[in-house]
């Protein structure tokens, strides 16, 4: 339970554009109601945050980032673990017809829910709308009493973080923490985006485009779904490499590949019937719509940038009755989303260890943003509480 007193931590403070983020001690307040503080011991580095420090995306300054996060139960606040009062629906919800407990492995997502909107209700946890403490003030204060963004509703490239109770999920202890922190955001993106938006089901002809992280995501949930073929996309030969080990039957570069003749090859001489755009590279969506059969979609997963459109002609659409959906999250659901991911891990049907390319500790984040920067690695890892770099 929560004591009421705030403890001070590491973490890595961005300050702006351009400017280094720098470790600093900050504040963090104890929990509030149905929220819970975590120590955290892996967060992986996603283009999401690394958005906001490029100026790609709008954001104020100064914030902590780290949102694809694992760690370990250090308190609770009021209501945590106690769903009674809150009715089976929102129970069902948020996932706390599970108890949490001090000492608890959990993995972190930025997912908040209310679990009483109509969002929430219906089952639709991305879109919640309703009102949360954390939404409106963060629990993070630099060490002049300056306020701190609490980035992408999580804060994890710190020691610890304060989040709201429907962003945790139980972990059980066999599972790695820095393995399991990819369930956070980049696997449950991709795997989600491929299961809950598109809804491929066997002999689906898949292309993702885009073999980072929440490609490769992507392409073993397309993989488990029975899909066929599974075309990767992506200009780096590492990542071609890599995503035709997770499950992809082919792969091709899209700077020097006619895509689709690729697709009609590899799908007897049809199109795609889902294609993912799990980049926000705006090259990505380039001709993307044409590379579908009729009745295809196009599912936009990866964030392009705020100014980034696509032209597509309403009429030529209709008749093909191919369909554009957009995938935030992979429309997840974190209390039922990230539990199955985690059993097909431990069954072997998920690798997510395979994943991770490289670790850095808190005080070499800087490295670790470098590397996603140049599109070295699939996953990296920041280990806010640990030590050494692989």
């Amino acid at each position: 339970m929560s004591t009421g007193r705030g403890v001070t931590i590491r973490a890595a403070v961005s300050r702006g554009i351009g400017i280094p983020t720098g470790i600093e001690d900050v504040h963090l307040a104890a929990p509030g109601p149905d929220e819970v503080r975590v120590e955290i011991e892996a967060c992986a580095v996603c283009h999401s945050d690394l958005s906001y420090l490029d100026g790609t995306w709008a954001t104020g300054f100064p914030l902590v980032l780290g949102h694809e996060a694992a760690g370990r139960v250090l308190e609770v606040g009021v209501g945590v673990g106690v769903d009674a009062e809150l009715g089976a629906d929102a129970g069902r919800n948020t996932g706390t017809e599970t108890d949490l407990s001090v000492g608890d492995p959990v993995v972190i997502s930025l997912i908040r829910t209310c679990g009483t909107c109509r969002a929430c209700l219906r089952g639709h946890d991305v879109a919640c709308t309703g009102e949360i403490a954390l939404n409106t003030t963060s629990p993070l204060t630099a060490a002049d009493g300056t306020a701190l963004i609490q980035g992408l509703a999580v804060g994890a490239f710190a020691e610890q973080v304060v989040v709201h109770r429907s962003q945790v999920v139980a972990l059980p202890d066999d599972v790695d923490p820095v393995a399991a922190s990819l369930l956070g955001c980049g696997v449950l993106t991709g795997s989600g985006a491929v299961t809950n938006t598109a809804r491929v089901s066997a002999d689906d002809a898949v292309v993702v485009v885009g073999c980072g992280g929440v490609g490769i995501g992507a392409i073993q949930a397309a993989r488990l779904a029975g899909a066929h073929p599974i075309v990767a996309v992506d200009p780096s030969a590492d990542k071609r490499e890599a995503a035709l080990g997770f499950g992809a039957t082919h792969a091709a570069d899209p700077s020097t590949s006619d895509l689709a003749a690729v697709i009609t090859e590899a799908n007897n001489g049809h199109l795609a019937d889902h294609l993912l755009v799990t980049t926000g590279a705006p090259a990505a969506l380039d001709g993307a719509i044409d590379l579908l059969a009729p009745m295809g979609q196009l599912v936009i997963v990866g964030m392009a940038g705020d100014d980034v459109t696509i032209d597509v002609a309403p009429s030529w659409l209709a008749a093909a009755n191919k369909s554009i959906l957009g995938s935030k999250m992979g429309t997840a659901r974190v209390a039922v989303d990230v539990p199955t991911l985690i059993e097909h891990h431990r069954a072997g049907r998920l690798d997510l260890a395979g994943m991770v390319s490289t670790t850095h500790t808190l005080d070499d984040i800087d490295l670790a943003f470098d590397e996603v920067w140049r599109g070295d690695v699939v996953r990296t890892v920041v280990l806010p509480n640990g030590s050494g770099a692989g």
